[in-house]
């Protein structure tokens, strides 16, 4: 059996308050993206939002597109705000961007 890097099994995720109560948030490792009204919010939506997906590639009858499917990286653009998030939040706690991680659900990695 082949094994799996504990940092396979993490998803990179960053948020920032959009202007008013908003907040925008994306996980980089599969390009997905989304807004709520809080961060609580947010993190509860894209943690849905990657189970369904995940659900839904372990699902596909076309096996051989799953690769390609988990490597769905986000655009530079969204990986360069990520990295300077990072750094800021490492140098001065910054109350309106948060860099967070998410992980692979393994109910449905276990689930074929």
């Amino acid at each position: 059996m082949a094994q799996i890097a504990p940092s396979n099994l993490i998803l990179r995720c960053y948020a920032h308050r959009l202007s008013g109560e908003r907040w925008y948030g994306v996980c980089l490792d599969l390009n997905l993206a989304a807004e709520a009204d809080s961060f609580d919010e947010l993190k509860r939506k894209l943690h849905e939002m990657i189970s369904s997906y995940f659900a839904c590639v372990l699902d596909t009858n076309d096996k051989d597109s799953i690769p390609d499917l988990l490597s769905r990286k986000a655009p530079l653009i969204d990986w360069i705000k990520y990295y300077l998030i990072r750094l800021h939040v490492s140098i001065k706690k910054i109350p309106n961007i948060i860099a967070f991680k998410e992980l692979i659900p393994f109910h449905l990695s276990n689930a074929c």
